[in-house]
């Protein structure tokens, strides 16, 4: 008999392992999925941070170029690039400091240390409240680095009279260097080779000096409609040059001038106007311009763009427009036009403007002179009708009225003009605004 053996049967997998195993590997794609996610927010924050310091950089490069355009615009300063309130400070301006900008040509240059051989640089650093500078002539810039985490962005500038591929600029043009950093380096401000170099950009922009007396008068006294008084004048032209032309007057002439002086070998006789070859009088093509016309014909800028230029100091008469105020601003401000809104009494024994440093004198209304020895060297440009002196008013350079002029004062002042043409010649080549020429921003 045979017998038959029972059948083997397989023992199940208990429930609670497969599910053990599932949850496992499903942990094991979650962690690795998690670490990818992870990966990437790392790389996302780490490309965020160095995109966020680039920027920082750029825009503190960028803050650079204005502040400098600002600066060259402004006046005397001290080593802080602080503006300086006593006129009598032997600080230079800005300007003066950093740029040598030839009297006889208007070419610009970079000024450099003492010695010649490094450049000289101005530096700021923002320290978490403001901004701290430090504007030296003969050292690298100083500034104190700033106590905290930070971070304190800074920029640190440079002046080339020279093009990227070696040429000289144009007279009255200079390129402006700006590098911009994140981390102050106090041992060398913005280096590439330093700390500083965490974020760093360096843009450039191209600057011209917009000037202040575009096209020099010809004459020692211009004067677009009647001249009247003019028994207490004294015009000298002795330049040749500039035609040797003590008056120009659009419309005609009241009284006999005191003396008309013109180059050697020329009449002085002031009894027939008419026939004085000084003298032109009536100048048709004068009386022809408008107001506006004969200001852009001098300044080559519309009137209230001429008044409110970056160089423009405005000295406001509702608030004091004193003559020891425009003489301070005069001599704290070398290098800029001062424009006076309302009437100005010259009442001071002291001159307004220098031999060195002559100004652009705009006066929106009428100008009078009180005192016996007032004297102006520069560009004198009267908008109002009168000029009333009862002092006695010596101007080195030059006078143009816009309208009308009657010089009053009953004979008692003498209102003495010589045409100037190295003062006029250094309002024309020196003075003046700072601006960038377009398209010339670059960021290599």
């Amino acid at each position: 008999m045979t017998m038959s053996r029972p059948a083997l049967r397989s023992r199940p997998i208990p429930r609670g392992a497969a599910t053990l195993v599932v949850v496992m590997v499903l942990f094991f794609i979650v962690a690795l999925v998690a670490a990818y996610t992870s990966r990437n927010l790392i790389f996302e924050q780490r490309t965020s941070a160095n995109q966020y310091r680039s920027t920082q950089a750029f825009e503190a490069a960028e803050a650079g170029l204005e502040w400098t355009l600002t600066m060259l615009n402004s006046g005397r300063i001290d080593a802080a690039c602080v503006p300086r309130t006593d006129p009598d400070t032997a600080d230079e301006s800005f300007r003066q400091r950093y740029l040598n900008i030839a009297t006889d040509t208007g070419q610009i240059s970079a000024r450099l240390r003492a010695g010649g051989a490094l450049p000289r640089q101005a530096a700021c650093v923002f320290d978490g409240t403001g901004w701290q500078c430090s504007c030296p002539t003969d050292d690298a810039p100083t500034l104190a680095a700033p106590v905290g985490p930070g971070p304190f962005p800074a920029f640190v500038l440079r002046f080339h009279d020279r093009t990227p591929d070696g040429a000289p600029y144009p007279a009255g043009v200079v390129r402006v260097e700006s590098t911009g950093c994140t981390r102050l380096d106090a041992a060398e401000v913005c280096s590439a080779t330093t700390s500083s170099g965490d974020g760093r950009a360096t843009v450039n922009i191209v600057a011209a000096l917009k000037s202040a007396l575009t096209n020099p008068p010809g004459a020692a006294l211009t004067v677009r409609g009647d001249l009247a008084g003019a028994n207490t004048l004294q015009a000298v032209n002795t330049d040749v040059a500039a035609g040797g032309i003590t008056l120009r007057v659009g419309g005609t002439i009241t009284g006999e001038p005191q003396a008309l002086l013109g180059p050697a070998g020329t009449p002085s006789d002031t009894s027939d106007l008419a026939h004085n070859v000084t003298v032109v009088s009536p100048d048709t093509g004068l009386a022809a311009l408008s107001p506006d016309r004969l200001l852009s014909s001098l300044f080559a800028a519309e009137r209230g763009t001429y008044r409110l230029q970056p160089a423009a100091v405005q000295i406001r008469c509702a608030v004091d427009c004193a003559a020891s105020t425009v003489r301070d601003m005069a001599r704290l401000n070398p290098g800029r036009v001062l424009w006076v809104d309302g009437d100005l009494d010259i009442n001071i024994p002291d001159t307004i403007g220098s031999t060195d440093f002559p100004v652009v004198l705009v006066v929106n209304g009428s100008l009078s002179v009180s005192n016996a020895a007032a004297k102006v060297n520069g560009l004198v440009y009267i908008v109002g009708d009168t000029l009333t002196n009862i002092g006695n008013l010596a101007l080195a350079g030059a006078l143009v009225a816009e309208g009308n002029l009657t010089l009053g004062g009953g004979g008692v002042g003498v209102t003495a003009v010589t045409y100037d043409r190295a003062r006029l010649d250094l309002l024309h080549r020196t003075n003046g605004s700072f601006v960038r020429i377009p398209g010339s921003w670059r960021d290599f």
